[in-house]
């Protein structure tokens, strides 16, 4: 036998309801705090980085060479970054801003 919801009942159920659905489909709430924009690193940081990890049969960068070949996957869209932003006939330098790995992994032209 069906139980008889009361008006009492049913306001409830309807809240309950109501406060499941807006839990759903509200707006995710991200944990954690948002990470400031870093400050950028002069030239010289990434021209050691490469020069360092250059020879990478030390074992100082064993660990490294799983990084380098996950880095393998976005060589592409580096190298397409790299050729969209050569400098011009006309132009003697170009600066740009770089986004890399620390491990020297991989560079991004970020413009």
């Amino acid at each position: 036998q069906p139980e008889v919801l009361t008006e009492e009942k049913l306001q409830e159920k309807a809240q309950k309801w109501q406060q499941l659905q807006s839990k759903r489909f509200s707006e995710k709430r991200k944990f954690g705090f948002v990470d400031a924009q870093k400050e950028d690193m002069p030239p010289e940081h990434i021209r050691k980085i490469i020069r360092d990890h250059g020879d990478m049969s030390s074992r100082k960068y064993r660990h490294d060479k799983r990084v380098y070949l996950g880095a393998l996957k976005y060589m592409p869209h580096a190298v397409m970054k790299l050729l969209e932003n050569m400098p011009m006939p006309w132009e003697q330098i170009r600066d740009v801003k770089a986004l890399y790995h620390i491990t020297g992994a991989i560079t991004f032209v970020n413009e």
